[in-house]
Order: C-alpha cells, then structure tokens, then sequence
C-alpha cells in the first residue's frame, strides 16, 4: 500500500505537471487566437511572398528577414521559415499563427521546468515554471506573430542546456546554430555555458565552451560573408546617445525593467520610450546600480551556496547585456526582449525558493504562508497577462496602450491617425494628426499625411505649409524617400519628385510601382496629377 502510494504521489508531482502547466498557457494566451495581424505582420506576414512558397526556401535562408522592403541587419532564417510553415498550414489566417505562438511558449515553460528540476525539488521548479509561464511581461514575445524569435531562440537556448547538462556536448553545440538563427542576442550563449560549467564545477567547461566560441565565430564568419552586419533600422523609438550617455541608460533600463517585473499591475508597455539620463545622480540610475550590484553580489555570495541561483542570476545579467543599450538600439527598452532573460530569473527565484522552503521545513504554518504567497502572486500576475493580451487585439488597441504609456510621443499619435484614415475615418484621422503636430511641429508623417487630405480636398494653399516641412527633411529608410517623392509630386516639382523616386529605384530597383512613376514622371505632360 505504501509503495502504492509512493507511485501515485510521483506522478501526481511529475506527469499531471507536465499536463497543467502547458494547460495553464494555453487557456491564459486562448484569446490571443482571436488577434488581428498587427505592426510589421504587414511587412513579414501579410505581404511577404518569400514565406508563400517553399521554392524561395534559399531567399528565406540567406536574405534579410525585411526581404520585401529596406535591407534591417534582421538574418532570421529559422523565423522565416516558421512563417513558412505556418502559411502552409493556414494560409494568411492570423489564428493559426498565434496558435504557434502560444503552443512554443507553452513548451518552452515545460523545458524551463525540466531545466529547474535539475536543481531543485518539483514544487519549486513548478512554481518557478508558472512564473516564466504567467508573469505579464511576457505577453508581448507571445502576442507579436513578430517577436517569434524570442520564443524560437528560448526554445532551441534550453534544448542546448538540456543537452549540455546531459552529457551531450555535440547536440548542445549544434542546438546553438538555430538558436542564433533565430536573434542575434543568442550570439552570448557561449557566456551562458561557460557560467554553467563554472558554476556546476564541469571538469570539461573550458573545452565546451572553446567550442561554442568556433560555432559562434562560424556564425559570424557565414553572417558577414552575406553582408549582414548590426546596424539598426531607424524607428519610432530610435534615439542617438554617445557611450557614457548609454551606459548611464542601461542603468536606467535596468532598474525601469525590475520594477516592471515586480509589479504585475504595471502600466503595459507595448512600446517603451526611455529618456537618456545625464548624470549618476538620476533616481533610476542610482537604482539600476544597486540592482547590479545585489546582482553580481548574489552570484558571488551562492556560486558554492547554491550553484542553480547563482547560474539564474549570471544568465540573467549574460542575457540583459545585448539589451543593455551600451551598443545603441533602435529602442531603448521593449518587454518582449526580456523573454530569455527571465529563463535565468525564473530559474533563481525557484533556487531561493526551494532553499527558503527546506530552512522552513519545521515551521509548517510560515512554510505554507510562503507558498501562498508566492501564489497569490501568481495569480495576480496571471490576471495582469490576461489583461495585458487584450491591447494586442488589433492596431487601434495597441496604440491607444502606446500613447497611454507614452503620451508626448508625437510619431505614435501620427500612426493611430493613419489606422483610423485606412478605415477612411478622415475626422479621427485629423484629430490624431493635430495631436501629433501640436507635440512636434515637424513630425514628419503627420505633416505628410495632412497634407495629402487637404490637397485632396481641394485646399492646395493649405496643403503646402505641411508638404514643405516634409520636404525640408533627409530621409533615408525607402517609406521616407517614396514620401518625400510624392510630396514633391503634390508641390508641383516634377523634377525634384523624379529625383526622389530614382533614389528609392537604387534601393529597390525590382518594384514595378517605383518603375511606373519613373517612367510617368520622365514623360513630359502638362499638369501632372500625383497619385497618392
């Protein structure tokens, strides 16, 4: 009878967790089903014909994940191909695609407790696991079809550890390759596993981690030869700051992401604007070093105490140094980027929870006032997620969160002004517009865009103190020059336009509309009338 028990208990504790816990994932991410294509789905999904047929499997290996518009530095291969895979299977149905999403998270949470059970008792690794699977910074990763590759690099990182603490030295190392095929953050892996063995005492870590290093230098030998370097695209949250201005961010960023992670109820963040401090006295810089510091002190403090909190910790701050901005982003901050980083945190919080329980081992009463502790938590941050999920529904839903988080953010008023002028709501469109001017006089879409409805109306004096500020601008992305092209178009300059456009033909010299104006533009006619 007691060995009876014994079994029961054992799969209670093993089996029924691998069933809850993917379970759980799945029924808190069930409404991300129901989301629209959002962002740059446009760009990657939607209208991508690289992901439509498997004969471009070559493009989608070899070519920038931006194939169809400007040259990003993005070598994603492993994610092209998931797109791939998902349009195969569900042509251009966005359910399918968050369906994907939500099912790698949900086995990423089941290879995260595997990892954890290494290292301590099942409830602490469960609890760890729920942790990674609920806490609300990580629905962007899960509800952005576009933000995949945190979840692909996720799962092929903690195959590699798996494979590595199993004595599998040679599938860890070819484990690498997707994984940096899927974000390039996974370029640090080889720190992560030579913290791994240092800190489990691996007689072997030095020639594992040597051999890392030659497929990382593989790696990068294979992505120059392509001509892909780490330059970033300009965007909305594009910031130019020299290096003691950054390292005074990724302070900064440092404290602002702890403080989200320790409060569910956090305003979300879908995207996050972060002013450059200018001094060590800012209240988030002196912050964000004494969370380094606590960091680097509790790794050094438990290296020998407990070897799977200091390993958590390490990963953590191996993983947050890409993000860091002492190599400037096109972002400041983004919570999705988080989503690897937390498989170290989550890994220590189970080792100081299972090491806080043993010492409690005789005090039944504070033992189970912890555990519920810990859960109510969970709880909490479960229903932060559910929350959180639904900004994700559609474009109109996200950037109305955006400008709630970041409401003197000019271009992100210039965007929601464009979403409601697609659905040919021309008043909401103005009153976006309007918002986004009176924030910024030279906001470049918004002046566009005001422009272009006034010409249309009729209103052509009106329209050129809008067109003339964009003009005065140097752009450089391909949107930037085809908008410019055509503001000249609208002033009348046939010749300024034609210029225009011929710069935006040098960068993408296989688009038929590009040829077109070209080409109407080259002939002389009377009174041009610009397209829009």
């Amino acid at each position: 009878m007691g060995n009876l028990r014994k079994q029961v208990s054992s799969f209670a504790l093993g089996d029924l967790r691998l069933f809850i816990l993917p379970l759980l994932c799945v029924l808190l991410y069930l409404p991300s089903l129901n989301h629209n294509f959002i962002l740059d789905d446009r760009w990657l999904v939607v209208e991508n014909p690289y992901i439509k047929s498997w004969k471009y499997l070559p493009q989608m290996l070899t070519e920038d994940l931006w194939n169809i518009w400007d040259r990003h530095n993005y070598w994603r291969p492993v994610l092209s191909i998931s797109f791939a895979l998902d349009f195969s299977l569900w042509g251009l149905n966005a359910f399918g695609f968050h369906l994907t999403s939500a099912l790698l998270h949900a086995i990423n949470a089941i290879l995260f407790y595997f990892l954890a059970e290494k290292f301590q008792n099942r409830s602490s690794a469960l609890l760890a696991a729920l942790l990674f699977a609920l806490h609300p910074i990580q629905a962007q990763a899960v509800n952005l079809i576009t933000s995949r590759g945190e979840l692909l690099a996720a799962f092929f990182t903690l195959l590699s550890i798996q494979a590595l603490f199993s004595g599998k030295t040679f599938f860890s190392l070819l484990l690498m390759i997707p994984a940096l095929l899927s974000k390039e953050t996974s370029m640090v892996l080889p720190a992560v596993l030579l913290a791994s063995g240092f800190i489990t005492r691996d007689k072997r870590w030095a020639t594992k981690t040597a051999l890392a290093l030659m497929v990382l230098a593989i790696y990068l030998l294979v992505r120059f030869s392509l001509g892909f370097t780490f330059s970033l695209p300009q965007s909305v949250f594009s910031y130019n700051a020299p290096l003691p201005a950054r390292i005074l961010l990724a302070f900064k960023v440092l404290a602002l992401y702890f403080l989200a992670l320790v409060n569910p109820s956090q305003v979300p963040h879908p995207f996050w604007s972060v002013e450059a401090p200018t001094s060590f006295s800012d209240a988030y810089v002196i912050l964000g070093i004494g969370v380094l510091g606590l960091l680097l002190g509790a790794i050094f403090w438990n290296w020998r105490k407990n070897p799977a909190l200091a390993l958590g910790l390490a990963w953590f701050v191996i993983y947050f140094v890409p993000i860091s901005n002492l190599k400037q982003l096109n972002q400041p901050m983004a919570e999705h980027w988080l989503y690897v980083p937390m498989i170290g945190l989550c890994l220590s919080f189970g080792a100081a929870l299972d090491a806080l329980l043993t010492r409690l081992s005789s005090k039944a009463l504070l033992k189970e006032g912890l555990v519920a502790a810990v859960g109510i938590f969970l709880v909490l941050g479960a229903i932060a997620t559910g929350e959180k999920i639904t900004i994700y529904h559609d474009d109109e839903f996200l950037w109305l969160a955006v400008v709630h988080a970041n409401p003197q953010l000019a271009r992100a008023y210039s965007i929601l002004g464009t979403i409601f002028l697609s659905r040919q709501d021309i008043p909401r469109a103005k009153e976006f517009y309007t918002k986004a001017l009176s924030l910024d006089p030279n906001e470049f879409i918004a002046n566009y865009r005001m422009g272009f409805l006034l010409y249309q109306a009729g209103q052509r004096d009106q329209a050129q103190s809008f067109l003339r500020r964009v003009v005065r601008s140097e752009p450089s992305p391909l949107y930037a020059i085809l908008t410019v092209a055509h503001a000249w178009e609208m002033l009348g300059d046939q010749q300024k336009a034609l210029s225009y456009y011929q710069k935006a033909r040098a960068i993408d010299p296989n688009s038929s509309r590009i040829q077109e104006k070209i080409a109407a533009l080259s002939s002389p006619r009377p009174h041009p009338e610009p397209e829009r």
